[in-house]
């Protein structure tokens, strides 16, 4: 077990570092673009993608007023005011392989409730979404004008709905707020949708209960899945309030037939703090529901006598879904992260540790100590029933609540291996430390360093058990990014310090090639998406232009958000990837090492080594005797070749005209020589 961690440490590190040029090129790039919201709010962005048996592309995401794609306007309704108002709607896009857009769908409301989109599934040549819409129109006939919904192809005002008699109006006509689920076939025809209001159980004092959709919009993710058998898998994060004696209810399409009353743990003040869990429903093909409850069903250690004494559950922690994923039978893998709403110095040390958030009556994740506050990461498998197969997790352990931190994105499962990408940070001086499964396997630390790492952890898909990890130097993991695999080659976005790249390695870590491009600005919501005809689909959110190696560029508009979604081609992905026996790990290291060069050279005076020197030791000078004259770069941390810049290594001005050596160590034991002139 500890041969297989160091080997796929190891290799995952080299794979940042090779500069193995990619086969193939980027083919065609898209933007949307619309207004309303500041730019660091990425109010464009792309939710989900998928690919069809055909290889066409559908893209769903949120969009702004005045939405334009490419630059051109997209007319979705003749409605100016539906057309220019700035708030987020809901957008569904079918693109060709060459990235012409082939029909699209919009769902926008005049409401404060904005239409956040949630999640999409292509299945059985179908397509799936959900998302939030609202119908809030009031009863004065003088002011439902200016109320309307845009569903799909439909523009539904205060006025038209006035015109249906009361009895009649049925969603999404129908006054309220909903999570709308809806079905078309891959020409764009509606088949389908379904329409779900909660009730909070929390009662006002005039004795009203707030109205929501399922998922609520704004504070988290909101996956699903269509099972085998048409069953509908529903998973979102869940804010409530209220007494455990009062129901949370589900009403499906405003039916009185299809009403249920769940009652939730946990008593919470109305007036104070919320509780807080992810809930798990599951529909039947007609929309009966099934079941409906939460992940977490109780405690151990986390309430203090002054915080909610006695209730099932407290409040003071915080959960996020960031990823799922359903394999071939049905299981469900669900991804996110935990952590303690309370601070140190307002009693996050007041807890009995270890605490313990149980799953079921068996499984749980535990908080070692005060630094789980910081977010932790977990991972549960159910069966198509809801049962609990296993559960995992990432501890943190150290001495103070900034010690350690180790957080999670999105899943995938290949072969039998369960795959998570994440991110994790520690500090030396605060004994910060990260655990896979136990603290037999601690996070793999690059050059002791305390920056953080993204990581890839691999487990057994059967039994949750750890099997390795590999880590590079980041300055963060983005939640919600997942790795993607086909053919034995495993995808995945990572912001390396200035570098922006995708990154393609087999699932034993090898290291295969890097797939460039480049952002002007922020960037975010990040997707990789792979077919086995050899085509990969990037998607992200930005606030600037997106630039690809061979010219390509997406010119979004600055001063506001843009989501961007671009097609690369690669043939080779179309096979499984099988390495080549004869190609070993110093070859690699050639291949890099072989691109670094001095420059200006012949030099007079500062001189500075450009190339790929991440994991670099030390650099060294000698004349053409062998003789040792100098240790360089004395005052450059070898932490900064993270930057992959050049180095500003060496200064010769006190040295006379001649031929130098330039010996660069790195902490493999590996060693390169350059000759440099000095004029």
């Amino acid at each position: 077990m500890k041969i297989l961690q160091l080997v796929f440490a190891l290799l995952a590190t080299l794979f940042t570092l090779s500069t193995a040029s990619a086969q193939g090129e980027w083919k065609w790039a898209n933007y949307w673009s619309g207004t309303g919201g500041a730019p660091d709010s990425f109010f464009n962005q792309v939710v989900k993608t998928a690919f069809d048996e055909d290889g066409n592309i559908y893209v769903f995401g949120q969009i702004g007023g005045q939405p334009t794609l490419n630059g051109i306007t997209i007319q979705f309704t003749n409605n100016p005011q539906a057309f220019n108002l700035n708030k987020r709607a809901s957008f569904l896009g079918k693109f060709d392989t060459l990235g012409n857009m082939l029909w699209y769908k919009m769902v926008k409301s005049s409401e404060s409730w904005e239409c956040y989109p949630y999640w999409m599934e292509v299945k059985d040549n179908k397509v799936y979404i959900s998302g939030d819409l609202s119908l809030d129109y009031v009863e004065n006939p003088a002011s439902v004008n200016n109320v309307w919904l845009y569903y799909f192809d439909t523009l539904i005002t205060g006025t038209q709905v006035h015109e249906i008699p009361v009895e009649q109006r049925m969603p999404p006509y129908k006054t309220g707020r909903y999570t709308y689920f809806a079905t078309f076939d891959l020409n764009g025809n509606l088949l389908d949708n379904h329409f779900v209001t909660a009730l909070d159980r929390e009662i006002s004092i005039s004795g009203v209960r707030g109205e929501f959709g399922l998922c609520s919009p704004g504070i988290g993710w909101a996956p699903f899945h269509i099972d085998s058998e048409g069953n509908i898998h529903v998973l979102t994060r869940l804010q409530y309030a209220g007494f455990e004696s009062d129901p949370y209810t589900i009403i499906v399409d405003g039916d009185t037939n299809k009403t249920y009353d769940v009652y939730l743990p946990g008593n919470a003040d109305p007036y104070g703090a919320s509780l807080e869990n992810i809930m798990m429903y599951k529909f039947s093909p007609d929309w009966e529901l099934l079941y409906a409850k939460p992940m977490v069903v109780h405690t151990e250690g986390i309430a203090t006598s002054w915080e909610l004494a006695g209730d099932s559950v407290n409040p003071q922690y915080n959960l996020h879904i960031y990823g799922m994923y359903v394999d071939d039978n049905d299981n469900m893998y669900v991804s996110g992260n935990m952590e303690l709403a309370l601070f140190a110095n307002i009693g996050g040390d007041l807890h009995q540790y270890p605490i313990h958030i149980y799953w079921d009556s068996t499984h749980y994740a535990s908080i070692q100590d005060i630094t789980s506050a910081n977010p932790m990461g977990f991972f549960v498998k159910y069966d198509t029933n809801g049962i609990v197969q296993w559960s995992n997790q990432i501890y943190t352990r150290g001495e103070s609540r900034n010690s350690a931190m180790a957080s999670v994105g999105g899943i995938c499962v290949y072969d039998g291996d369960f795959f998570i990408l994440g991110q994790g940070g520690y500090s030396t001086e605060e004994n910060g430390l990260v655990y896979f499964d136990d603290e037999s396997n601690p996070l793999q630390r690059y050059q002791q360093s305390t920056l953080n790492q993204t990581f890839i952890v691999r487990y057994d898909a059967q039994t949750g058990n750890y099997l390795g990890h590999g880590v590079v130097p980041a300055l963060n993991a983005l939640a919600g990014v997942a790795p993607t695999i086909v053919n034995n080659r495993v995808f995945a976005y990572a912001n390396i310090l200035s570098s922006r790249k995708i990154y393609q390695w087999t699932k034993e870590g090898m290291f295969i090639q890097t797939i460039d491009f480049s952002v002007s600005n922020s960037a975010k919501y990040p997707e990789v998406l792979v077919t086995h005809q050899g085509n990969l689909l990037f998607s992200l959110g930005t606030i600037g232009s997106v630039l690809f190696p061979n010219g390509l560029t997406a010119n979004c508009p600055s001063g506001q958000s843009s989501a961007v979604f671009a097609l690369y081609h690669d043939p080779s992905f179309a096979q499984p990837f099988v390495p080549d026996d004869s190609v070993g790990i110093e070859d690699f290291l050639d291949r890099r090492e072989s691109d670094i060069y001095i420059s200006p050279n012949p030099t007079s005076g500062p001189t500075f080594v450009h190339g790929y020197m991440y994991g670099y030791q030390s650099i060294e000078l000698y004349d053409l005797q062998g003789r040792k004259l100098a240790d360089l770069v004395e005052a450059w941390h070898p932490s900064a070749a993270q930057t992959m810049q050049p180095i500003p290594a060496f200064d010769l001005t006190p040295y006379p005209a001649g031929t130098y050596l330039v010996k660069i160590n790195f902490n493999r034991g590996v060693s390169v020589t350059r000759k440099v002139v000095k004029r």
